[in-house]
């Protein structure tokens, strides 16, 4: 399944925009900004483990970021 870059998942009244990234090595590592009311909360590039499909990159790069945003809601 492709995915483009405006897709985003909503989040606890955060935005989260997925964004995978391949690395030299054709493993793919996730990525992400976390935006809130359209202002970049923060944005974390090249999420280890990498994965050789972008698929799962895309699930992971989305699952981090929920753990940081639920952090951020403590």
């Amino acid at each position: 399944m492709e995915h483009t870059a405006d897709e985003h998942v909503k989040y606890k009244g955060y935005t989260i925009f997925p964004m995978p990234s391949l690395s030299a090595g054709e493993l793919w590592f996730g990525g992400y900004e976390i935006t809130k009311d359209g202002t970049p909360v923060c944005v974390r590039k090249n999420i280890f483990p990498g994965f050789f499909y972008s698929e799962a990159a895309w699930v992971d790069s989305i699952e981090h970021a929920k753990i940081e945003i639920d952090n951020l809601a403590m």
